[in-house]
């Protein structure tokens, strides 16, 4: 995954959303054990979730910026250790002979060519059993400017997600959409005005909106600006 301008100042701006990450840990906590390794961590926005209630996590990224910003931040921190998981290439084989019980990878799979490669070779550091928590962006309907300018080869349906999880060995536990009155707003910035960014009032007030957002659990959201998928180890 390669760094751009449009990706750091939107993990920045994603950084204070504390109401949205809470939410989007709620989603994948049931993937949750106590070794957990993060494939794509940014600048640490779920880590710090991750890393309470005494679990030992890992926290990755291929961006040497954002590594080095994982380490001063999380240097109180014993349990948070950071390290480099490429996902255009094979699993450190240091993870691969020393397995976790859970690897979560928020928002990035899209950017790597080959996924299901990449799905694989996450699979190979998880214990037999162990599970996946993933979120991708939904509907390629809304892919647009902004899914260009941050580098996504794409936007998943769910038969395609979980089509994708089959193949790499994965069992299947949920897969659910997830931010359903985003989507719209999405498809006027992206696709009818073109934007290429996300617009900062529009993300402070879904960060505030967020326990109305969260009564689509009782609805079951046919579509949603994500797809969270929670899967286990074949």
């Amino acid at each position: 995954m390669k760094e751009s301008s449009t990706l750091t100042a939107t993990l920045n701006q994603l950084a204070g959303l504390d109401r949205y990450n809470g939410w989007i840990f709620e989603k994948i906590q049931p993937a949750l054990g106590q070794r957990v390794l993060e494939v794509g961590a940014g600048t640490g926005n779920i880590t710090r979730f991750l890393a309470a209630g005494g679990r030992k996590v890992v926290a990755t990224d291929v961006l040497p910026a954002y590594r080095e910003h994982l380490v001063r931040v999380f240097q109180p921190m014993p349990q948070v250790e950071v390290s480099i998981f490429d996902l255009d290439g094979p699993a450190p084989p240091a993870m691969v002979a020393d397995p976790f019980d859970t690897v979560i990878c928020l928002n990035v799979l899209e950017h790597i060519e080959d996924d299901l490669g990449a799905l694989r070779e996450m699979g190979r550091v998880l214990k037999p059993g162990g599970k996946l928590g993933l979120l991708v962006p939904a509907h390629s309907l809304l892919y647009g400017e902004f899914d260009r300018a941050v580098g996504h080869f794409r936007r998943y349906s769910k038969r395609q997600l979980v089509d994708l999880l089959k193949a790499a060995d994965f069992e299947v536990q949920s897969a659910l959409f997830f931010n359903i009155l985003a989507v719209l707003p999405w498809f006027f910035n992206g696709r009818v005005l073109r934007r290429d960014y996300l617009p900062e009032g529009q993300t402070s007030l879904a960060d505030a909106l967020v326990p109305l957002l969260k009564l689509e659990r009782y609805i079951g959201p046919p579509c949603g600006l994500s797809l969270i998928a929670i899967a286990k180890k074949d």
